[in-house]
């Protein structure tokens, strides 16, 4: 990776859809040389996927202790409920940040946390104000 791959993925990160000629135009290289880039980026799994970001209203940080066997197992499944998911080190193993649009979605997507086979302990953050 150089500093050109890390100009697309900036621009990539600031908006997903941007057009490969908008792209090249600001690396200096031509479309097709962009997406190459981006497909070698996405292949090398430097890219791991494009999404879409909403304005949540809510949000909350869960911090999980598991089973030390289960950490990773644990840590997959959560990937499919939260919106990004870190191992930590310290008394919790893994930090689940959690995003929806109603409070009743947040509190569901935290319940579906506590109830994984090998969750020991949570603590749940809740953000009050943007």
């Amino acid at each position: 990776m150089d500093e050109i791959d890390l100009k697309i993925l900036k621009i990539l990160k600031q908006n997903s859809r941007a057009k490969y000629v908008r792209i090249a135009e600001s690396v200096g290289l031509t479309e097709g040389a962009v997406r190459r880039r981006i497909r070698a980026l996405t292949a090398t799994g430097i890219i791991k996927r494009f999404t879409v970001e909403t304005a949540a209203e809510f949000e909350g940080i869960v911090l999980v202790e598991t089973m030390p066997t289960t950490t990773k197992n644990i840590t997959s499944t959560i990937e499919k409920i939260a919106t990004r998911v870190f191992e930590v080190s310290g008394d919790y193993d893994v930090a689940a940040l959690i995003q929806a649009f109603t409070m009743d979605e947040l509190n569901r997507k935290i319940d579906e946390i506590r109830k994984l086979p090998g969750v020991q302990n949570t603590n749940t953050l809740i953000k009050l104000t943007d």
